[in-house]
């Protein structure tokens, strides 16, 4: 093709047609041009095209992954209502009368006092996203505002978890392992199954303050701002990722 147009233009400059041959070579570089964006108009259309399809990839990644996480959130948040509201049942009992109490209730109550849970979301996605930079793929603004957001916002709901964990694990259970027996405890029994003893802890400060201290912890955790945020963030990603 190339040979083809230099022997036109060599037989217009050898027959002295100065003038058409300007005006081919004109024409020539019209047609380059041309040729040239058309080029890039498919480079750029294939291009927009693999990213579309990437795109689409991360979309359909991120709605499973935030389905799950909402599953997780729901469990997890159950889980530490069921403390609080057996916490809060011990609290109600205030004093506590071992003779006419329903040792089978309240064993059960401290039983359920022992569990702390921290949601740990599924998010492969997010994190490819934050680690090669590409949250400019999603071209949904907002989508992509709320999964910029989204590791923040894990991360403040999971301190307020961790506060309380750490208080589990470092006061409460220390110290409960000094007033019921552990083995019962992991064997599911009856924690207070001797007729005639006491358990003087039962109204002693620490105790109450060892429990009304899982309700103020925990207060934090499952009605704080951290998990309106996000339980909203969840749902509209969700939202925003659901293929119709």
């Amino acid at each position: 093709m190339i040979k083809f147009f230099r022997k036109i233009r060599q037989n217009l400059l050898s027959e002295g047609k100065t003038g058409k041959y300007l005006k081919y070579a004109i024409g020539e570089i019209v047609l380059v041009v041309i040729g040239i964006l058309i080029a890039l108009q498919i480079n750029n259309w294939n291009q927009n095209r693999i990213e579309r399809k990437k795109e689409s990839n991360y979309i359909e990644n991120i709605n499973k992954e935030f389905r799950l996480n909402r599953t997780q959130l729901d469990s997890a948040t159950y889980s530490h209502h069921i403390v609080y509201n057996n916490a809060t049942k011990i609290l109600n009992l205030m004093p506590i009368d071992i003779k006419t109490v329903n040792k089978d209730s309240l064993s059960f109550y401290i039983s359920e006092t022992f569990n702390h849970f921290t949601f740990n979301p599924q998010q492969t996605s997010v994190n490819s996203l934050i680690s090669t930079s590409s949250f400019e793929i999603i071209s949904n603004l907002e989508l992509r505002e709320l999964l910029q957001k989204w590791d923040e916002l894990v991360k403040d709901y999971q301190e307020e978890e961790l506060v309380f964990k750490e208080y589990s694990l470092d006061n409460y259970v220390p110290y409960m392992s000094k007033q019921i027996s552990v083995a019962a405890f992991m064997k599911g029994e009856k924690l207070f199954d001797l007729p005639n003893a006491k358990y003087p802890f039962l109204n002693s400060i620490e105790f109450e303050s060892a429990i009304a201290l899982r309700i103020i912890l925990l207060s934090d955790v499952i009605f704080g701002s951290e998990l309106k945020e996000m339980n909203k963030t969840i749902d509209r990603i969700i939202e925003l990722t659901t293929t119709k």
